[in-house]
C-alpha cells in the first residue's frame, strides 16, 4: 500500500484507489497534507501491465474466439485497477519518466 515519505502514513485500499483515478500529477496525503507524487518506477510498472495487456488482442488473427479475447482483457484490467493500490509507491518529488 501507498504509504506517504514525509509522515509515514500508510494508505488504505479505498482511500488509495480514490486518489489514483484523480489523474492529477500530486497527490494530497490524509494525515500531514504534503504533495506526494507515483514514483517512475510505479508508472513504469503500470505501463508494463497495460502493454502485455494489449498484446493479446492479435490473438483474434490466429483463430482465438473475440469472446474469450474479450473476457481474457476484461478479466486483465479489473485485476490490474484492483491490485493497483498494492503496487502504488509515492515519493516526495516529481520524478520524470525519461
Amino acid at each position: 500500500m501507498p504509504t506517504c515519505q514525509q509522515c509515514g502514513y500508510k494508505w488504505g485500499w479505498m482511500e488509495a484507489f480514490f486518489k489514483m483515478f484523480t489523474f492529477k500529477k500530486k497527490l494530497r496525503c490524509s494525515s500531514c497534507d504534503s504533495s506526494q507524487y507515483v514514483s517512475k518506477k510505479t508508472r513504469m510498472l503500470l505501463s508494463l501491465f497495460i502493454f502485455i495487456s494489449l498484446l493479446i488482442i492479435p490473438l483474434i488473427s490466429y483463430g482465438v474466439p473475440k469472446g474469450y479475447v474479450l473476457a481474457f482483457e476484461i478479466a486483465a484490467y479489473a485485476l490490474v485497477i484492483i491490485l493497483m493500490p498494492f503496487i502504488y509507491k509515492l515519493s516526495n518529488k516529481d520524478e520524470k519518466m525519461w
